[in-house]
């Protein structure tokens, strides 16, 4: 699974009615945060010139990261706006048109955003846009003044709001003498947005507003620039400025009839189909996790096609870097994809082994359709939306997207609830470090594990709860990753509980319904079958130098750490029988996986000197 952040909006009649809570000034002796922001107002101009400005439209130049372009941005006051973000080889848009937020992105998807925490923050702006935080007794918001410090060698003054809405928190450094923004910090449960402001200048309305800021994205590692060039107030705006747009259709098709049903292979719990690109079939993973599809960069090279620079991306594991390929014509059997720009990955073949993948199917590609996802019989179908008709008894869930992801409420032991991420890419069911500190769940006993993925490696503890349960569905018992460190991924993530990886779904027959953003889910065969699990504390590598497996991890105090092995051990046989001849990683594990494994003797090379060792399996 990997995510990418939402490009962060413009919206500049929102710099001046929704964002002005980070924007002041006080001098020395001033303490009060309300009389801070009204000499703010009057040193960019006064409130009364700000409420006569209705509407606006600016331009300018943005960077993201190493995406440089240009944007232009509709406002009108209090909520609505359209963004248009032009990036040379990509372009996409986002709005309000007053009702809902939406997104476009550069393959034509639309996303409504209806999740619980989106739904907040646009509450929270237009709450601002009204000029509620200047309210001495308003039931919303809370402004603290919170002392002196210097900001680039200038004396500021620090003021800290809060509200009742949400758990997001802001403090704005105000310039003790000019009464103007030096730098903000916006702090949300998953991120936190520091912001340096510079260049003031006198604008059409009479009004001072910054022509420069840059902002660094934590723990994303993310860098965005924005310049304005031209910036207008009051300007006439046609009424359907700011409707939601008609998406692209015509670039994912189904070749024969309004469904098409995909065999697929499971294999270490990952999603595998073939998909034919440049007359060549290969192996792509199915990832729900994914906001966007994803080619290994060097594959695309070697075909010929052009890599343009990208962006920082997010998932399991840390954050990485994407570059962006337009690809030809490719797609499954009896789909096709025409005229997509996904994301290229450098080194994404060697970083998931065996068996060799060189794609990520994504939101992009998934959202296109009703996906349904049958574990027991190894198969996807895709249903067109105006021909689906359910008619199965399962349960039906209302699950907003968010990061392009489904949603669905998980209890663990009937007493820790939250909402987890549905996430085809992942293999195991795991917790959000954010939620498993706040719940007191670091601390479980468990077996020590590593996992690698797109965005790198992570430690985590497998524990075992006695249940877990989705909408009445219950499964006992239930074993669920914790990570160890909150890191800079995925798990890093503090808006929702956990991930839901195919160790869970694939008990399940699953109904993914993106454009009413629901899924229906069912018993599948499997619902009642035993999950395999290692229980040994040894996690297990491949090297491809020496073509063996090793040891690539000890949990402490296990059955692994009991039979002295080392990270680094090559494992040259297992029960008697060469451990080259046994074939691929996914078998060599599956000796490990209880209930099936009892006890192990193995061969292990340390130092070029052979050690024979028994390993117990519980």
């Amino acid at each position: 699974m990997f995510y990418i952040d939402t490009f962060k909006k413009m919206n500049f009649i929102f710099v001046l009615f929704s964002f002005l809570f980070f924007l002041s000034s006080a001098n020395a002796e001033l303490t009060d945060p309300y009389a801070v922001y009204h000499k703010y107002y009057k040193a960019i101009g006064g409130l009364n010139r700000l409420k006569k400005i209705t509407s606006s439209y600016t331009t300018g130049e943005k960077t993201v990261d190493q995406l440089a372009g240009h944007f232009k941005e509709w406002a009108k006051h209090p909520i609505s706006y359209k963004t248009e973000e032009n990036y040379r080889f990509i372009t996409q848009f986002s709005g309000d048109n007053g009702h809902d937020a939406w997104n476009k992105d550069f393959n034509g998807n639309i996303l409504v955003l209806k999740d619980k925490e989106s739904r907040q923050r646009r509450q929270i702006n237009k709450l601002l846009n009204q000029y509620e935080h200047l309210n001495r007794e308003s039931s919303h918001f809370s402004l603290s003044y919170q002392g002196q410090a210097e900001v680039n060698n200038k004396p500021v003054h620090i003021v800290k709001m809060t509200n009742e809405i949400n758990k997001d928190i802001s403090w704005s450094y105000f310039d003790r003498d000019s009464f103007l923004l030096v730098k903000s910090v916006d702090k949300q449960p998953d991120i936190e947005i520091h912001t340096l402001y510079q260049d003031y200048r006198l604008t059409d309305g009479d009004i001072r507003i910054a022509f420069r800021t840059s902002s660094e994205i934590l723990p994303r590692n993310k860098h965005e620039s924005i310049v304005i060039n031209e910036f207008y107030a009051n300007p006439k705006l046609p009424e359907d400025t700011f409707k939601i747009p008609p998406e692209s259709l015509s670039t994912i098709s189904l070749k024969q009839g309004t469904n098409a049903e995909i065999p697929f292979y499971l294999k270490d719990n990952l999603i595998y189909m073939p998909v034919w690109l440049n007359g060549q079939e290969n192996l792509w993973i199915v990832d729900s996790g994914a906001s966007h599809s994803l080619i290994d960069e060097d594959y695309a090279k070697q075909s010929g096609l052009v890599i343009h620079p990208g962006i920082k991306g997010f998932g399991f594991g840390g954050t990485f870097d994407l570059s962006y390929v337009k690809l030809p014509s490719y797609g499954p059997q009896n789909v096709q994809i025409e005229n997509q720009t996904v994301y290229a990955f450098k080194g994404l073949t060697q970083r998931f082994g065996s068996p060799k993948i060189i794609g990520i199917l994504g939101y992009d590609f998934l959202s296109r359709f009703v996906v349904k996802i049958d574990y027991a019989e190894q198969s996807i179908a895709l249903y067109e939306n105006s021909h689906f008709n359910y008619k199965g008894n399962g349960k039906l869930i209302s699950a907003p997207l968010k990061y392009n992801t489904f949603s669905l409420p998980v209890t663990l032991d009937k007493q820790f609830s939250g909402y987890w991420s549905i996430d085809l890419g992942a293999y195991d069911a795991s917790l959000h470090y954010s939620y498993a500190k706040t719940n007191q769940l670091l601390q479980r006993k468990g077996l020590e594990t590593i996992s690698a993925g797109v965005g790198g490696v992570i430690v985590e503890r497998t524990v075992k709860f006695d249940s877990l349960s989705i909408v009445g569905y219950e499964i006992q018992p239930a074993y669920i990753n914790i990570p160890l460190s909150k890191g800079s991924g995925s798990s890093s993530k503090g808006e929702s509980a956990g991930n839901l990886g195919n160790s869970i779904l694939g008990r399940f027959v699953i109904y993914l319904d993106y454009k009413n953003q629901q899924v229906i889910i069912e018993p599948g065969k499997h619902f009642n079958k035993a999950t395999a699990q290692n229980l040994t504390g040894l996690t297990i590598g491949y090297s491809d130098e020496d073509q063996l497996p090793f040891v690539a991890h000890i949990s402490p105090e296990s059955a692994a750490a009991e039979a002295n092995l080392v990270p680094g051990d090559d494992i040259v046989a297992i029960n008697g029988l060469a451990a080259a001849e046994i074939g691929t990683l996914t078998e060599v594990r599956g000796i490990f996986l209880s209930p099936v494994c009892q006890s192990i003797q193995l061969m292990i090379r340390r130092n070029n000197v052979m050690h024979s060792t028994a390993l117990a399996c519980h």
